[in-house]
Parts: C-alpha cells; structure tokens; sequence
C-alpha cells in the first residue's frame, strides 16, 4: 500500500510537471509556425532603414519565420470598411516598432511609411497616424491560422481605429520615408472646372463602367507637383487617406460618375479599399474640391437667397494655411478676376448649382462681384500689410483708436487694465477680428491634470501684440486673466511672453520637432491638428508648452472678459519637502495639485523636462503619484514649478 501510494504521489508530481511545462510552453510570446517551410522563407522588404551609426541601407529583408521570433502580441483586431461593413478578427504578430528595432531602426524618427502588397496596392501613414497607433502590427496569425491564405499572406497590417483602406493585404514592403515635403496649399481648385477638357475614360471596376478622370492628366495642368509629397483624399465621412503622389501618377483615376462617385480607383485598389465620396484632394501645393461632396457636412450660410459654404471655411478645410493674413484672387472659369481680402473671405459663398456649376455670391456691402462658375482661389502674390506693422504683429502701432480707450461701450467683450500698462483697452469683437497684424492661426499640444494629451488648433489675435497696444510697462511682472463667469488664472510675464512651443511628437514623447508658438486670444477653437476643425465661440485664452509635462490647459481661461497686468511681484513657491520611507522617497508640497514637482537623481538641476512626480491631481488619478525608489545613497533635487509665481528653490536632498 505504502508503494502504491508512493508511486501515485510520484505520477501525480509528473502530471504538475508536464502541465507546468505545457503552460509554460503556450505563454512563450515566439509566434507558432505554419510547418511549411518555403511559406516561412517569404520576405518582407524595409527600404530607407538607416541603422544608427552605420552606412545607408537601401534594401533590408526578413522572413515570416524571423519576425515569428519577435515579441508577439495578440490583437482584437476591427475596423470599418468605406463600404460601411465591419470586419472583425483575432490577430496576432509583433509590433511593427519592434521590427525596426530588430533591424536597427527607430520608427518614432521616420515621417511617415508607406507599406505595399504584392497586388501593387499603397498606403501611406503619416506619423500622425503612426503615434496614435501604438499597437501597429504586421499580422502573422488571423483567426487561429498561422499560414494565412493568399489574399492576406504573408503577412497583414493591422492599424487599429483606422478604415480599412490602412490594413493592408499581403504586406510585401515597407518604405520609411525619413523626410516628406511639407503642404503649402496656395491654390484650390473646383475639380470638375480643373478637370475640364480631359475625355473622361470608361473605366470598368467591379461590374460597373463609368466615367473616370486620369489623374496624370490632372497633375500636368498644375504648377507645382512634388512627386514625394503626401496625395490626399479626404472623404464627406470625415476619412483621410494620404499617398505619395509619385505612386498616384500612372494608371490612377477618380471616378466621377455612378455609386459613391467620386472615388479612387485602380488596378491596386480592391472594392472597399476606396475612398468613397471624395470631398476634396490635395497635392503638395494645390486643392481640388468637390462641392456638392462638401456641403454633406459642413456649416451652410445664406446670402441674397442663396445657400452655400463660405469660403473662408472652404479654405480651412482644404488646410490652406493664414486665411485672414492673406489675400485671394478669385478666378471664374469665363475670365473673371478679382483680389479679395483673407478679412472678406467670411462674408462670400460658394453655391453647388443645379446645372453643375459652382457660383461664388458675395454679401453686397463687400462691394465684389460675383463670379457665376468658380474655376480657381489662389493666394495673391502680393498680400497687403497694415501699415506700422510687421506680418507677425510683434511691433504694434504707436496709436490706437480713440474708441478703444474711451470707456466701455454696449459690445465690449475685453477690457485690459492695471498698473503695468499706460492704458486702459475696451474692445469688442469686431475690434479683435479687424486687428490684421495680430491676426493668427495656430496648432498646440496640450496636457490636462487626468493627464491627457492632446492637440488644439486655435484663430485669434496674439495676445503679445494687445499687451503692447495697451502700452506694456518693462516692470509689469504678472498677467491675470479673468472669464465673465468670475474664474481667474494668473501667470507671471515669462509664464506668458517667454517662449513656449507645440511639440508635434506629444503622443510619442519626442521634442526635436517642437515649434514655437505665441500666446493668444482665440476666438475660434477646436480639437486635432486641422485648422479647419476651430469653430467659433467665446473669447478663450491659448498659450503653448514649455516642456512636455507642462499643463498648458490649467490656464486655458474660456469666456475671458478681463486681463489685469500688474507690477506686483508674483513671490515664489515654496520648496518642495522630501522624507525617505524604507527604499523609497515621498515628495510633498503644501500645492501639490497647483503645482508640479519635477526632480532629478543624477545631480542635474531639474527643469520643466525632468520627470514629474505628480503627473495626475489628488483629484483625478491619486493613485499615478507615488514613491520615488531609490537605493544606496544619493542626492534627490526637487524643483516646484507652477503657473502664477516663479519656480521655487531647487531642493537638495541626501538619502
């Protein structure tokens, strides 16, 4: 009996062994193989991979069975046909970031990739796309099956949030695009007015014939064609699907007639890989839209009877860049020319008409004429200036009109007061919008106390330019702003006038990209990158970051009705306070939600780029403040920095 017990003991510590082994074993994060070799052989081509330190390398390969060896993660992959059907799947394969870190790359440097199947077909992701895509993917497993079938083989990118027109099939080469030339749209175009005079072709794409507009043809009656800038299409849905147009420029059209015209088609392009209900296109330098495409989702006015979309919006939503700033001809397809103001471009329409023309009707008291066929709106080659003034609106007038000193009046919407200006500014709106040379137009990123990051497009005036109409005094050291619902924020003059920036790499944690931006009065707001998304509203104060941690939308004052500059000194915050508790360091601060504590171990001065300790409010996420561990010995250094006083003291602590 005592043996028989022994021996089920011994047989029951194999089963816990082996089960062990076996659970070990599925937990590995090495894909399983397909078991057939020659599909484990197939390669995926990375062209433009540079490893750090090393001679360029045009061509790089890597076999399904290499990248089986990386990381593998699982994905509950769905996206959105532009067919309106959903797919769902469960994917799994390694990150696309860790394929080019395998290889020696580092894909956060790229601007951009465009990834190629074996059926010719082209995407571009633009680092926008990229950075908001953590959990990019080359698919090597889809539904179970680790030898995919020959519409997705050898392996499919999955771009989780994104349409299906990014997931592409049968990924067979990777491109990554070091530089992409940026856009400068200076001329927007009706596409049907732009297009006339080409023979349309017959194109027959999935059972269905209709007339197609070759796009070569199109790009030879534009100026200005960079072949290696971004090809964008943008759809009434809302989807953007960017290509290098030096892909787009043989056997590619947009079909302009029957379903879902107007719509990409090709050889390369398989049904619901489309971009369907085309709104507008885009090169480097040009735009071509769609009217009747655009008037499915964007804001109509009304002028003289007639309802259309003013072009001030058409403009916007092109991505045409200082509307306000700039002027436009305005040209018609029989010849007609006139030069209108950026200030005016609010106050015309461009009408969709039955007959398929494109009419522009202006509010009579801007005194232009209406054009009856738009062909064409271009940036004038010269753009008038106030005088005094530069185009930034840094150095203002010496005078300013009597109206905004004399006392506040029925529409006043601002007034600027205190002791650290000569005098006192009533203003209302059309005050701020008449003001050209403040005019600006800006992208931010932001950081909110959750935290949350995010980016913000902004029009309004710079707030720099109204402190000096206002006669700013060289002793005036802080700037209160304050909303007509009593919420205030204060900020010291550095923390307004000093140099503050966008970083464009937010999501990604990168700086070298950051671009310089001036504080101001936005009377148009709205989330994203495109400008074209600020809508109008209250009067709201917008500033920039001084470092990527920095919570620029504590002080983000809406409805701001009061600005009151003084010549008080702000004070400092105080020092932070450090205890150490076993092996780890507890920071404390009598503002700790006001505030941010950064600090450094290494012995450096810590500054707005050092780590923050408190990254989130008590009132938010408590739980993202905790500890510092540290070991052995060492010297903790704190600085508080914190909107409204100076930066405290560095604190030195020894544990």
């Amino acid at each position: 009996m005592h043996n028989l017990g022994r021996k089920k003991t011994l047989l029951i510590a194999a089963l816990m062994i082996l089960t062990l082994s076996i659970t070990v074993y599925s937990g590995c994060s090495k894909s399983k193989s397909s078991g057939d070799p020659e599909y484990e052989a197939r390669v995926i081509t990375i062209e433009g991979l540079k490893p750090q330190d090393e001679a360029d390398v045009s061509l790089t390969e890597i076999s399904v069975a290499e990248l089986r060896q990386l990381e593998q993660h699982d994905l509950n992959a769905s996206y959105k046909r532009t067919t309106g059907l959903t797919e769902e799947f469960k994917m799994s394969g390694p990150y696309l970031e860790d394929v080019i870190r395998h290889l020696g790359g580092n894909l956060a440097e790229y601007a951009g990739i465009g990834v190629v199947g074996r059926d010719g077909y082209y995407c571009l992701l633009s680092k926008e796309v990229i950075d908001a895509t953590p959990d990019l993917m080359l698919a090597l497993v889809i539904d179970g099956e680790a030898k995919l079938d020959d519409d997705n083989a050898p392996a499919r990118l999955a771009v989780q949030g994104q349409f299906g027109p990014y997931w592409v099939k049968q990924v067979e080469k990777i491109i990554l695009y070091k530089e992409i030339p940026e856009k400068s749209i200076t001329s927007v175009w009706v596409f049907r007015n732009l297009a006339a005079g080409i023979e349309p072709y017959k194109y027959e794409y999935y059972g269905s014939k209709d007339d197609a507009i070759d796009l070569e043809q199109v790009f030879s009656r534009l100026d200005n064609v960079d072949s290696k800038a971004f090809f964008t299409m943008k759809s009434a849905d809302g989807f953007k699907k960017n290509e290098v147009i030096n892909m787009v420029k043989s056997r590619y059209y947009i079909k302009i007639e029957g379903a879902d015209a107007p719509t990409n088609i090709s050889p390369y392009i398989k049904l619901g890989m489309n971009v369907q209900n085309i709104a507008w296109v885009s090169t480097n330098a040009d735009a071509a839209i769609f009217p009747e495409k655009m008037l499915e989702y964007m804001d109509v006015s009304e002028i003289g009877g007639e309802k259309g979309i003013t072009l001030e919006e058409v403009l916007y939503e092109t991505e045409v860049e200082s509307v306000k700033s700039t002027s436009f001809d305005i040209l018609g397809t029989a010849g007609e020319k006139i030069t209108v103001s950026g200030l005016d471009m609010s106050r015309g329409i461009l009408v969709n008409r039955a007959d398929g023309t494109a009419g522009v009707v202006w509010d009579p008291g801007t005194g232009h004429q209406n054009i009856n066929n738009l062909l064409r709106i271009r940036m004038a080659k010269v753009t008038p200036s106030a005088p005094g003034s530069d185009k930034t609106g840094e150095a203002g007038d010496k005078t300013v009109p009597q109206s905004w000193t004399d006392g506040p009046a029925a529409d006043t919407i601002l007034t600027i007061s205190g002791d650290g200006i000569s005098k006192t500014m009533y203003l209302s709106l059309a005050d701020l919008k008449g003001m050209q040379a403040a005019y600006t137009e800006q992208r931010f990123s932001t950081v909110n106390n959750y935290p949350t990051r995010k980016f913000a497009v902004a029009k309004g005036v710079n707030l720099a330019y109204l402190l000096q109409q206002a006669g700013l005094k060289s002793g005036a050291k802080s700037i209160q702003v304050e909303a007509s619902d009593g919420y205030k924020a204060s900020l010291t003059r550095e923390q307004l006038l000093g140099k503050r920036y966008c970083y464009p790499d937010l999501l990604s944690g990168g700086t070298a990209a950051a671009v310089e931006v001036k504080p101001m009065l936005a009377w148009a707001f709205g989330e994203g990158q495109e400008l074209s998304k600020a809508r109008e509203g209250d009067l709201r104060l917008v500033i920039g970051q001084q470092g990527l941690n920095d919570v620029n939308t504590a002080v983000s004052v809406q409805m701001v009705s009061k600005i009151t500059v003084s010549t008080s000194n702000p004070g400092s915050w105080s020092k932070a306070q450090a205890v150490k508790d076993g092996g780890q360091i507890v920071l404390q601060h009598d503002s700790m939600d006001q505030v941010k504590l950064h600090y450094t171990l290494n012995g450096e001065e810590p500054n707005e780029n050092s780590p923050v300790y408190n990254p989130s409010t008590s009132y938010f996420q408590p739980e993202l403040i905790k500890p510092i561990p540290v070991s052995g010995s060492g010297v903790i250094k704190v600085k508080v920095i914190g909107y409204g006083k100076y930066d405290s003291g560095v604190l030195s602590y020894a544990y």
